[in-house]
Parts: structure tokens; sequence; C-alpha cells
């Protein structure tokens, strides 16, 4: 039976978490004491928003009302969403004040399209992560990349005093497991209920990363969930143009071909 991928699917999955005896611990938490947070098992919740915040927010509605807190790491690249434009700003004022942390998600494979060196990167990774802070007055304790490459798979990307997500030594203790393209591998059992996922990988501390999107939107292929969030971008564009931009004149429909 295949995972049903909405958000009803991915409360009962974090309701049969807690109940598995997960604690769920921010970058922070982890940083400042060495994965040794309190609770039977712990998990390293996180949320690498590639395309859209105004998804990011609804999920960090549900994980609030669920008493979970995670990590939502943001784009300064992202090929959607601009996290100058207005609305995104608040989207990400609003995700920090139920109670959630902010990371970096950073495009390490344009440093390596412009031949960049890893030196270069460090430096660019800080000023970025340092940017994220004063914008949004939040701690950024760790760093997240976007399609890592071979570079950070083999370690050679340093991330300073930050935590960085693929870090397999520092991060030992924590078994990572992704929803990337809405792929989940099989568990234990065979299975790939929601609520046996956690069941499954218990007594292991994970790391789990979930892309927003996939859940928000239900939509059967991740080319029509696509197509939705780049209509939900161009909305917000369009709200924000209507409310300070007198020449845009009225509102009518985006095409997109």
């Amino acid at each position: 039976m295949a995972l049903d991928f909405n958000l009803s699917e991915y409360g009962r999955m974090l309701k049969s978490a807690k109940d598995a005896g997960y604690n769920f611990i921010s970058f922070s938490e982890f940083e400042s004491v060495g994965g040794r947070a309190p609770g039977k098992y712990k998990c390293l919740l996180r949320h690498d928003v590639d395309i859209d915040l105004s998804a990011a927010f609804t999920m960090a509605n549900l994980e609030s009302d669920l008493g979970i807190s995670s990590t939502y790491f943001l784009m300064l690249r992202s090929p959607v969403y601009n996290l100058m434009a207005r609305h995104n700003h608040v989207f990400v004022e609003k995700i920090l004040d139920l109670g959630h942390s902010i990371g970096l998600h950073y495009d390490q494979g344009f440093d390596e399209l412009r031949g960049l060196t890893c030196a270069q990167t460090k430096v660019l990774i800080e000023d970025e992560s340092q940017w994220l802070e004063q914008q949004f007055n939040s701690r950024v304790a760790a760093v997240s990349f976007h399609q890592p490459g071979h570079a950070v798979l083999q370690g050679e990307i340093c991330t300073g005093d930050r935590v960085n997500t693929y870090d397999h030594n520092r991060l030992a203790g924590f078994e990572y497991f992704s929803d990337s393209n809405r792929k989940f591998p099989l568990l234990q059992d065979g299975s790939s209920s929601s609520e046996a996922v956690f069941r499954g990988f218990s007594p292991r501390n994970l790391q789990l990363l979930i892309h927003p999107v996939w859940w928000v939107y239900d939509d059967a292929t991740t080319e029509a969930v696509w197509n939705r969030a780049i209509v939900s971008n161009l909305q917000i564009m369009q709200e924000q143009l209507l409310e300070t931009e007198r020449a845009y004149g009225f509102t009518r429909e985006f095409i997109i071909r």
C-alpha cells in the first residue's frame, strides 16, 4: 500500500512518533547538548523550503498544534520564492512565532558552477547565515544543502560552528530519513503507512527531512505539486503588487505555458 501524502497523514505520522517516545529537538539543542537531550529517542525534524513558504507556514501550524517544533531551512537563491518579498518575510516571522527555528538552505551547486573553492563557499555560507539572523533576529544553528553534491557528501564543505546536516561524523547517532520526491524507503515490516514510520525505526535517533510541499499539496504527481506551488507563489506576488504598486491595475489571472 502506498503512503498517502497529505497533511492528515503527516499529522498521524507525528502523533505516532510521540506515542513511540520520540522527543523532537532543535539543532540549537543538539548543538548545546551534543544530542543528549531528554527523552527516550530523539528526532531532529527539518524542512528544506525549496519552493513555497506558504506551504511551510501551513505545516508549521499543524506541528505547533501537536506541540512539536521543527527547523525550517530557508533559501536565498530559491528559483521560485523571494525571501525579501513582504509576504514571504511575514511567513518566516509567523513560523518563528509558532516556536519553530530557521536554518540556511544553501545552494552549493551554484558555487560549483562558478568554480568557487570550498574556502570561498565557507565564507558565503557564513554571510548568508548572518543575513538570516539579522533579518529575523533568530539564531541559525544549522545549514542544509540544496541537492548536495560530491563536495558536500564527502565532507569537504565547512560550515564553521553551525551544524552541517550532512556531517556524518557529528550526526553519527542520528539516522537520516527523507521524503525526497515523495519516496520513503520500505519499512521493516514492508508497510508504508504513516503510523508505522517511527515504529519501524525506533529505537534509533532520527534526522527526518520533510519537504512541506509534498504534504500540503495532495496532488497525485510531483509535477502537479510543482504547478500548484508555482501558482501559489505567483498569487502571493500578485497580492503584494495589488497592495503596493498602484500602476499594476486590476486582479488578473497568470497563465503558465
